[in-house]
């Protein structure tokens, strides 16, 4: 996936409009978000988990060596092969007038026994999901229908305009969010990224799920440029990880698997080119 044209958050951001905090939070969210205790089990932290595509082999022994107790693919169809112990959460990319497909995953999700469901994939973002604020709250009802915990837009900035937008509309419609996605790709500040989740966490009053996250040097024009380097963002994720487990608010995360050929996120994979884990990934899977 080539991020590139299109993100440039800084985790440093600061908001250029203001919103009211959200407080008409749902029964199920609140339920939901008093079982999930932050920790590690025996085989890790509860709340690991991974964006992985499923089109290439290899994708269900990836998610059960880095012991993810969760995973997505960017997409509703629920894969075959799913490792015992990691649970799917579909997600519905984008709507473009088809109605009936958003129903039918929400009901295959359902009937499947899945409880939670992803909303589109950086609408804010031409190349991604690129819808308009009011065409995600036209078809928000669908998502609403299938009765499972809903995670809002996953945001390319999910603390500007498009996002507070959408978050007060979903207020005046009175539709229902339970929890908010985020995607992060700023600097190897592990305050920082947390300061700026208890920002977002302030402005719509619901718990988080950080869908996207890694360390990106959007500036750099090839591999070697690239300022951040393995030992940076390797102390970054020993620092963070740890942190994000102690947050309450945070349900769940999911660190972005870049590939070493990709010029900004290239320190930031989790596996090398021959597919064995890169220290960063070790440090993935130890969390």
């Amino acid at each position: 996936m080539n991020r590139r044209a299109f993100l440039t958050l800084s985790a440093t951001a600061a908001l250029s409009l203001a919103v009211p905090a959200y407080a008409n939070r749902s029964k199920s969210s609140a339920a939901a978000e008093r079982e999930r205790k932050p920790g590690k089990t025996a085989s890790g932290s509860r709340k690991k988990g991974l964006g992985r595509s499923t089109k290439n082999t290899g994708w269900a022994e990836n998610l059960a060596e880095l012991r993810c107790k969760w995973f997505y693919t960017w997409n509703s169809v629920i894969p075959e092969g799913i490792p015992k112990g990691t649970e799917f959460i579909p997600m519905i990319y984008r709507h473009r007038g088809d109605a009936q497909a958003i129903l039918d995953a929400g009901r295959a999700a359902k009937k499947a026994g899945i409880t939670e469901l992803l909303g589109f994939n950086e609408p804010d973002a031409p190349k991604q999901g690129n819808m308009s604020v009011a065409d995600a709250l036209d078809a928000w009802p669908l998502l609403m229908e299938s009765g499972l915990r809903l995670g809002s837009p996953g945001c390319v900035h999910p603390d500007k305009k498009w996002m507070i937008d959408f978050m007060a509309g979903v207020e005046q419609r009175k539709l229902r969010v339970d929890y908010v996605c985020v995607h992060s790709y700023g600097g190897p500040n592990a305050e920082a990224l947390v300061a700026r989740l208890e920002k977002i966490h302030r402005m719509f009053n619901r718990p988080i799920w950080i869908t996207e996250f890694g360390v990106g040097d959007w500036e750099a024009k090839s591999i070697g440029q690239n300022r951040h380097k393995p030992e940076t963002v390797l102390r970054f994720m020993e620092k963070v990880l740890p942190m994000l487990d102690k947050l309450d608010f945070v349900e769940r995360y999911a660190w972005f698997p870049a590939k070493t050929t990709s010029i900004p996120l290239t320190t930031s994979a989790l596996h090398d080119a021959d597919g064995k884990l890169t220290r960063l990934g070790e440090c993935y899977r130890d969390a």
